[in-house]
């Protein structure tokens, strides 16, 4: 068992509708510290729940990520440089709404779609960017049995973690996976710090910084990740930064405390790679 800490940050919803001054306004400050893991939509919609992207775009219209040339250039010279790893965000990030709640496109659409876009989105990435996905970022982070299949089939880490029950194909692998979480729960009263594997992939967990997050609580959960030498990925949104602008106060305290803490600064990727229980390199 590796005795490093690491620690990651994973940005989600990078799409056509991302300008690069955007993921600068926010970023810029840590190029040369930490490398930054973008979960990127390759055919994104422009309506992501009540928020809407871009203009003059019918909502339902899938907009290539390679009809965005200044934002393909950036991304390639960042990820040749070793400062951005892309992960796979979903296909389309569309929702539906069921039952008047929200469900990310992982929940709902067949389980056939699913195998044929990640695959596609998946391929469609490493050519356009010139480089390997190895993760899955799920779209509103859920994500049912079919999807877990699709991304397994694909050769995709999951960034994200088991449910409650019943969201995942049931196999001895998955219960011993399910009783590991549960159990330390139940001691813990947190949720199980290091990669999960079962079944061909291997899961874990994220901690969000949100407009809602508490600094407290991540820093508290950052150090106690690099106490017990777990994995740290720090998951957040490149554009609620705009609207939140205390969270950049946040960030720029979790990587200062996690640079004190002697932490190894690397793509998410590499969590699973050398976690506790995930030692491949996928």
């Amino acid at each position: 068992m590796t005795q490093e800490f690491l620690f990651a940050i994973r940005d989600d919803d990078t799409s056509f509708f991302t300008d690069p001054e955007e993921l600068e306004a926010v970023y810029a400050p840590f190029w040369n510290i930490v490398p930054l893991s973008l979960a990127v939509v390759p055919f994104s919609v422009s309506a992501h729940k009540n928020r809407r992207l871009g203009s003059g775009c019918s909502e339902k219209a899938e907009m290539p990520l390679g009809e965005n040339p200044e934002l393909v250039g950036y991304l390639q010279e960042k990820a040749a440089h070793g400062q951005v790893e892309i992960m796979l965000h979903g296909y389309s990030h569309r929702y539906l709404e069921i039952a008047g709640r929200w469900r990310g496109e992982y929940a709902w659409k067949p389980e056939r779609q699913l195998h044929e876009e990640t695959a596609r989105g998946k391929a469609y990435l490493e050519t356009l960017l010139s480089t390997r996905v190895r993760v899955f970022v799920p779209p509103s982070n859920t994500i049912g049995k079919g999807g877990i299949r699709a991304i397994r089939k694909a050769g995709l880490n999951l960034s994200g973690i088991m449910g409650r029950g019943g969201d995942r194909p049931f196999s001895g692998d998955y219960c011993v996976a399910y009783l590991k979480r549960w159990i330390w729960r139940l001691f813990r009263g947190e949720a199980y710090p290091w990669p999960l594997r079962y079944g061909g992939h291997g899961e874990l967990r994220a901690y969000a910084l949100t407009p809602s997050a508490k600094a407290e609580n991540l820093l508290r959960n950052l150090e106690n990740c690099a106490r017990i030498h777990a994995p740290f990925v720090l998951a957040t949104h490149y554009w609620e930064f705009a609207e939140c602008p205390p969270m950049r106060i946040v960030l720029r305290r979790l990587v200062e405390r996690a640079q004190q803490l002697g932490a190894r600064f690397c793509c998410v990727s590499r969590c699973f790679v050398n976690g506790r229980e995930c030692t491949d390199d996928r």
